[in-house]
């Protein structure tokens, strides 16, 4: 009679499963349909800037649009330099003042920013020495900030070509050891990871026609978001592929954040 393997939860898994994270489920629905699920990987790309559109994720995060909802945790790793903290906190400026009339308008509006950016951990990251030592790390940030519910890596390919020596690399399986690097953490803590790379790099160009590529939950992500500029006046197209579907989004860029159509 065969002996039955028993498999023992270490500390950390059990804290982890024991946590109660924000819902997010009904996360930025304007784009994720019907709704984000926890351990969801997401991988944003394409050839123009994603400021726009993350600056906009995070502004939701932070302030809920559902009534009595939490806010969600939000670490984001900076690694491109692209992210402007000062239009983030413009648009959530306007946000808040647009719930209200001149009439009741609180007085106190940079108290709840202050608050709602409280939730928000940047990390600068200048090189690859920097980058593996974050992702080693993230099992301290995580449990130091239980709150954390989504990170986010703006770009994960930043350092390829720096970390290249006499043998080059594939560009996709240089991504899926990343990958699998994050992965192990933020699913044991329940971290939705989200993160972008340029629409060139890839080793297999098919990958990129989401209507007809199909994909691996294996591979590591399961939704694959492409951003396209439709006209260069500030109207950009979305397309979405899940495991289950493929659909598409269009919005344009307002002074005071994006207007989805």
């Amino acid at each position: 009679m065969a002996a039955t393997k028993c498999k023992i939860e270490s500390g950390v898994q059990l804290f982890a499963r024991l946590i109660r994270k924000p819902e997010i489920e009904n996360f930025y629905t304007d784009l994720f349909q019907p709704g984000l699920r926890r351990n969801d990987v997401v991988e944003m790309f394409g050839n123009i800037s994603f400021s726009s559109l993350l600056i906009d994720m995070i502004s939701e995060a932070l302030l809920p649009k559902q009534t009595n909802a939490r806010p969600l945790g939000v670490l984001l790793l900076n690694t491109a330099g692209q992210f402007s903290y000062v239009e983030l906190v413009n648009e959530m400026k306007t946000k808040v003042e647009s719930l209200y009339t001149n009439e009741d308008r609180p007085a106190d509006i940079e108290s709840i920013l202050q608050k709602a950016l409280s939730n928000l951990f940047i990390l600068d990251i200048y090189n690859a020495t920097q980058m593996y030592a974050t992702i080693h790390n993230l099992d301290t940030i995580f449990v130091q900030n239980l709150n954390i519910s989504l990170l986010i890596v703006d770009t994960l390919t930043a350092f390829y070509w720096l970390e290249q020596g006499f043998k080059i690399s594939k560009m996709d399986l240089y991504i899926k050891t990343l990958l699998k690097m994050i992965q192990k953490v933020s699913k044991e803590y329940k971290v939705t990871f989200m993160y972008t790379r340029p629409g060139y790099f890839g080793s297999s160009k098919d990958s990129d026609n989401l209507e007809t590529c199909e994909i691996q939950v294996s591979e590591g992500v399961n939704i694959k978001i492409q951003l396209l500029d439709k006209n260069s006046t500030g109207e950009y197209q979305v397309n979405v592929k899940t495991v289950d579907s493929y659909y598409k989004k269009c919005f344009c860029t307002l002074n005071n954040g994006i207007k989805w159509q």
